[in-house]
């Protein structure tokens, strides 16, 4: 298992190899050989849909496929996007969509906890100091200056439940109970107006949605740094990309050809930043149609 791949703003270890051992050993033993076919004879591409979340871990999917490298590989992909990984989750353990990624790990393992769906884990992301992920801020002209001062304060989160789990355990090890604290589910859209409006006091959250209410000058970070990791312990294990096992059962080879597609696109985003920005910038349409401006991370 080698950690590979590090972006601004997060870290992707890419598990490969454990990937293709996985399905070599987990698969293969009931796997018949593949028909022989003509030499002359173009296999018809293998068809599979992706669904990911429209936020900045999901830029290999988008490079990969923008790139043609899930072209090269012998996939046709159709891509199906989530406002968030809470139903992205839902969707790959309901069967709507063959993979998935990336999901926060408490959004993936109460998936299938309730589900009773088995996964198959082929990427992880890492959060550390240099690649912070989760942020908490508050309005630029609150009287908030340290996560003491939540306390009785309303709290806005990305609607999820890896969000809400991570920020109780911030308030808890800082003093300050659930019960002291009102937590509302706010969109990422919908960030800056609920911040700016005094719906919230306070938001936990990811980008683009953070940068965008720093750059409208309606907030700024209460705390500077990777919040999460500061308290859970660092590098912080994030989240995935992941499979479930019946759909790896049945098509080994397409997973296969999956992993090494993003694999590959990490590559191309570590050899070329500047591009991969750009393609990030096109993909990231529906983002940007819902805030006054996209911004783009960069990598490195």
């Amino acid at each position: 298992m080698v950690a590979k791949k590090h972006f601004r703003l997060l870290t992707i270890a890419l598990i490969s190899c454990f990937m293709l051992v996985l399905l070599a050993t987990g698969c293969g033993q009931n796997s018949k050989a593949a028909p022989t076919t003509d030499a002359t004879q173009t296999p018809a591409p293998q068809k599979v849909k992706i669904g990911y979340s429209q936020v900045r871990i999901s830029l290999p999917i988008f490079v990969a496929a923008e790139k043609g490298m899930f072209k090269k590989n012998g996939l046709d992909v159709e891509l199906e996007m989530f406002d968030t990984a809470q139903p992205l989750m839902d969707a790959l353990c309901g069967g709507k969509v063959d993979v998935a990624g990336y999901t926060a790990f408490p959004i993936t393992f109460s998936g299938q906890l309730r589900s009773k769906t088995n996964l198959y884990y082929s990427t992880a992301i890492m959060e550390d100091d240099k690649h912070p992920l989760s942020m908490l801020m508050v309005k630029k002209d609150s009287s908030i200056s340290s996560i003491k001062d939540l306390k009785g304060k309303r709290i806005g989160i990305l609607p999820t439940i890896a969000y809400k789990a991570w920020l109780e355990i911030i308030l808890k090890e800082n003093g300050i109970s659930a019960e002291d604290v009102t937590i509302q589910n706010v969109a990422p859209a919908l960030t800056p107006s609920a911040l700016e409006s005094g719906t919230v006091d306070a938001m936990f959250t990811i980008d683009p949605a953070v940068t965008t209410t720093i750059q409208k000058g309606i907030g700024k970070l209460l705390y500077e740094g990777a919040i999460v990791p500061k308290y859970m312990g660092s590098p912080f294990p994030f989240g995935s990309f992941n499979m479930t096992k019946d759909f790896v059962d049945k098509n080994p080879d397409t997973a296969k050809r999956i992993v090494k597609s993003l694999d590959e696109a990490i590559d191309f985003i570590n050899a070329n930043q500047q591009e991969a920005k750009k393609i990030f910038t096109r993909r990231s349409k529906t983002i940007c149609s819902k805030f006054s401006r996209c911004f783009v991370f960069e990598v490195d």
